[in-house]
C-alpha cells in the first residue's frame, strides 16, 4: 500500500482505493475479480467517489455518479484516448498539473470540433478525468497545446483506421455506457458497429 497521510487513509474503507494524481488524492470504489485462466486478481473500478483534502476531508463527486441514470459516449472517446497515451505523456512534461485539461480539451475538439463543459459532461472522459474545470479558460499556451493535441489525435486515427477513418468517426460514438449509482453497463452495440470492431480488432477495455 502506498504511504498515504493519515488524513487520507481514514477515508479509505473496504471496497475503495486512493489514486494520487498531480498532488491531489482521489477516492474510488472498486472490487476485485479473478482473471480467467490465471491465478491473478485484478482490481476493477466501480466509479469515482470524491476528492480528499486535509482541510475539508472527503469532497463528494459533484453529481457525476448518482442514482440517476446517466449516459456517456464511450466508443470514440475511449479509443482516441488510448491512441494518445504518448501524447498525454508529452503534455505532462510540458504542462504539469494542467496536462489533463489540455488533453481533454484536445480530444473533445478532435471528436466534436470544439471543447466545452456540455460535451465533457456527456463523454467517458468525465469519468476518467473527473476534475476538469471548464469554467477556467485555457491560457494561450494551453490552447495551442490543445489544438496540437487535436491534430495529433486526427493523425493517429487516420493511421489506425486508414480508409476507414470516417466510418470510425461515425460508428464508434454509437457505443455508449450508462451509469446508475456505482453500476456501469455497456449499452447494446449496433450490429454494424460490432462488425467494425471485429474488422479492426478493436478492444474497448473494461467500462
Amino acid at each position: 500500500m502506498a504511504d498515504y497521510p493519515e488524513w487520507v487513509l481514514k477515508h479509505k474503507k473496504k471496497g475503495t482505493y486512493v489514486n494520487f494524481q498531480n498532488g491531489k488524492y482521489y477516492l474510488y470504489a472498486a472490487h476485485s475479480e479473478r482473471v480467467p485462466g490465471t491465478g491473478k486478481v485484478r482490481r476493477v473500478s466501480d466509479g469515482y467517489i470524491g476528492r480528499i483534502t486535509e482541510e475539508k476531508g472527503l469532497i463528494p463527486a459533484r453529481g457525476k455518479i448518482s442514482d440517476d441514470i446517466e449516459a456517456y459516449e464511450y466508443g470514440l472517446s475511449f479509443t482516441v484516448y488510448k491512441l494518445c497515451t504518448k501524447v498525454h505523456s508529452g503534455l505532462r512534461r510540458e504542462f504539469g498539473a494542467n496536462a489533463d485539461k489540455v488533453l481533454v480539451s484536445g480530444l473533445l475538439a478532435a471528436i466534436h470540433g470544439l471543447a466545452c463543459a456540455e460535451l465533457y459532461e456527456t463523454s467517458w472522459l468525465v469519468l476518467h478525468f473527473p476534475e476538469i474545470d471548464f469554467k477556467k479558460t485555457l491560457t494561450d499556451k494551453q490552447g495551442t497545446g490543445a489544438e496540437r493535441t487535436a491534430r495529433m489525435a486526427h493523425d493517429l486515427l487516420r493511421l489506425r483506421f486508414g480508409e476507414d477513418c470516417n466510418p470510425a468517426l461515425l460508428l464508434l460514438p454509437t457505443i455508449r455506457i450508462v451509469c446508475q449509482g456505482k453500476e456501469r453497463r455497456l449499452c447494446r452495440i449496433p450490429e454494424g458497429t460490432r462488425a467494425f470492431l471485429e474488422k479492426h480488432s478493436l478492444d474497448l477495455g473494461e467500462v
